[in-house]
């Protein structure tokens, strides 16, 4: 191979990998300083440029570097970028996924020119594949910073703590192109691949970009309505001033015949009430802010409208370090809210706003707000309280929220004694840095993601339902049946529904759950280990008594991943006592039990050995001591049969290999003479 045929090969493969890069810088909102989060990155590509070197030397194939980008240069691009953004970790994860939208645009593009310029020979071919190639990766990263980085950044820093919508689609696409485009040499499919990715791009570009224009009009629509507010008031006053001045001669002449008459008390009252009428028509200033100063005149004169008593304290300069539509978002939604909650109070109630914003020394915003409420709030994981959904409801603290992860701030709400508190503080994004997040959890997080969506291998177990319980006496109604598969993994389960007392039923109901979650760690561990491989788990219950005395269930479950493995778990309700029995519940407490029906058991093993009809881990043998039986467990599987005769269940592979199935051993009442509790249930 000439040197120049591997200059373009090499020039042709790696332009995926080098625009993802360069568009994960465009779009990272960073969490550090610049020059911190410059030097980071430019420490990463230093530290991949030698791992790629090492792949790339005399005698390796090309596609031995190509085959180890994932792991060399995508992954850890991954982490670093969750180390270096300031968005929350999902919408950090939609950064990633655009900037590997675009690498596989790109290498679907690579595929087809090597298809299509087959009949070119020389270096026609490498010059049209390799310019081709590169006018495609400039057109992507131009839209990248020309048209997409600033709607990204914004709509990113408001999904900042939150799920965005927008991340399933490219999470899907991902899985789709990762399959398709490493398995497939279909010209058609890898062109239709190509359209689809980039279409898909595309679209998302231009739903971004109309998010952030949406979210720009909306927040100009709100300060335009609160400076037209300010506005009417200011033209009601100034109408309520021409008025006055109209009337001064009468009020003069009022005051002067007063005075004649000596009715100097009157004449007091009388200045007094003009006094008041002529406040009315003074505009009111809360900060030299122009655009704050407007969204306060409007909702606190609102706030005055809905009988609302006001305690103001605003310490705002004109010139502030913050943007002005992002203060006067953070003010206009947390006074609606106030306005709002005091609405709904009672007549006669109390109805109270008390407003701080105040700029301390270290250039931090502070912002309270505290209004009567009507009841108090519980809040989820996200700070936001827990309300009846309506429309609209709720999206005035996602602003807020929004606005103090944008300022690296903080964002709070309590409510406690008929009082709704929230607390917002912004820090000057000149000067401040991001808070740092649990890195442990994010590289966790991103190594699971990016395992998912190279080797689209899932793990997940299925989450059952509880046992619903009825009526009077406990007893088996119906069954259900769960069941839940990916590919040819999955979980198939049979749940009794019970009917009877809540007590006894709730006892066993617990018991069950319990089992379930037994199961489902099960079925977690055979799926983790059985890499691209085939796990199933079948569980069914059997009635093996139902009497007067007791109530006993049989799950019998069955592990498939290559080979099966079976065990039966027993669950035994006393009806009398009304609670699932254990095998202590059943001997005398604090006496030793495990003793003598662990030497019957031996005995009984060691008797079907000698006989030819069994095979046991039993010492003397080929097994190890490891390996033989010892004694019960404590919580040993057992149950009670028709006969009331103790039977002691083993699982397969536990006590003997696994043609021997789950063998039980029924014990002898002699055995247990002296042990069992009074009255007992055994015999």
């Amino acid at each position: 191979m000439s040197l120049r045929t591997i200059f373009f090969s090499y020039a042709n493969a790696f332009v995926p990998p080098l625009i993802f890069l360069l568009i994960l810088w465009a779009l990272l909102e960073p969490r550090f300083s610049r020059r911190f989060t410059r030097g980071a990155a430019l420490g990463f590509l230093a530290v991949g440029l030698v791992v790629q070197a090492a792949l790339i030397v005399p005698g390796n194939e090309l596609e031995l570097a190509a085959t180890f980008l994932p792991l060399t240069l995508y992954l850890p691009a991954i982490l670093c970028l969750h180390l270096l953004s300031g968005n929350g970790f999902f919408p950090t994860a939609l950064t990633w996924m655009l900037a590997l939208q675009c690498g596989q645009i790109l290498s679907a593009l690579r595929k087809l020119l090597i298809a299509f310029t087959g009949n070119i020979h020389g270096s026609a071919k490498d010059w049209t594949c390799t310019v081709l190639l590169l006018l495609a990766a400039g057109l992507l990263l131009l839209l990248a910073y020309r048209f997409l980085r600033s709607p990204f950044r914004a709509y990113a820093k408001e999904q900042a703590g939150g799920w965005p919508p927008l991340l399933f689609l490219p999470a899907m696409l991902l899985t789709l192109y990762s399959y398709f485009l490493s398995s497939t040499t279909d010209v058609t499919v890898i062109l239709l691949l190509f359209f689809t990715a980039l279409s898909a791009f595309l679209v998302l570009s231009k739903l971004i970009v109309s998010l952030a224009e949406e979210r720009r009009v909306r927040e100009s629509r709100q300060q335009m309505e609160a400076l037209r507010r300010d506005y009417e008031l200011l033209q009601r006053k100034l109408e309520l001033g021409r008025s006055y001045r109209h009337d001064m001669r009468h009020h003069i002449a009022a005051l002067l015949a007063l005075l004649q008459q000596g009715d100097t008390e009157h004449a007091h009252q009388y200045v007094a009430q003009w006094q008041g009428q002529l406040a009315e028509t003074a505009a009111e200033t809360w900060c030299r802010n122009a655009a704050v100063n407007a969204v306060l005149s409007a909702y606190l004169a609102q706030a005055r409208e809905a009988g609302c008593t006001l305690g103001v304290n605003i310490s705002l300069p004109e010139q502030l370090f913050f943007e002005e539509t992002d203060l006067c978002v953070l003010l206009a939604n947390a006074l609606e809210n106030a306005i709002h909650a005091c609405k709904e109070m009672p007549e006669g109630s109390p109805r109270y706003i008390r407003l701080s914003a105040v700029l301390t020394d270290n250039r931090r915003l502070v912002v309270n707000v505290e209004n009567s409420c009507l009841q108090d709030l519980s809040f989820d994981g996200k700070g936001f309280p827990i309300v009846p959904r309506r429309a609209g409801h709720g999206q005035g603290l996602k602003s807020i929220a929004a606005v103090a992860e944008k300022y690296h701030g903080m964002f709070r709400c309590s409510c406690g004694e008929g009082a709704f508190t929230l607390r917002a503080v912004l820090l000057d994004s000149t000067a401040a840095q991001a808070r740092h997040s649990s890195r442990i959890k994010s590289a966790l997080m991103i190594v699971f993601l990016a395992c998912f969506l190279l080797n689209c291998m899932p793990t997940l177990a299925l989450a059952l339902e509880t046992v619903p319980v009825l009526g009077q006496a406990v007893r088996v109604v119906n069954l259900r049946t769960y069941s839940w598969s990916w590919g040819s993994s999955g979980v198939s389960v049979q749940v009794p529904v019970l009917d009877g007392d809540p007590a006894a039923a709730g006892a066993l109901e617990e018991k069950t759950e319990e089992l379930i979650q037994q199961m489902q760690e099960h079925f977690r561990e055979y799926a983790s280990r059985k890499y691209q491989g085939y796990t199933a788990e079948d569980a069914a219950y059997e009635v093996i008594r139902d009497d007067d005395t007791l109530l006993a269930l049989c799950f019998r479950i069955t592990i498939n991943a290559g080979g099966s493995v079976d065990y039966n778990r027993y669950l035994t309700l006393d009806r009398q006592a009304g609670q699932v029995l254990e095998l202590e519940d059943l001997f005398q407490p604090g006496i030793n039990y495990i003793f003598p029906i662990s030497r019957e058991i031996r005995a009984q093993m060691e008797e079907q050995s000698n006989t030819g009809g069994a095979d046991y881990f039993l010492p003397g043998g080929i097994w190890s001591d490891e390996e033989c039986f010892k004694s019960i467990a404590p919580d040993q599987n057992f149950y009670i049969n028709d006969e009331n005769q103790l039977v002691i269940v083993f699982d397969e592979y536990e006590v003997a290999p696994g043609s021997m199935g789950t063998p039980e051993f029924v014990i002898p009442a002699d055995c247990l003479d002296g042990l069992l509790a009074q009255p007992s249930i055994l015999k």
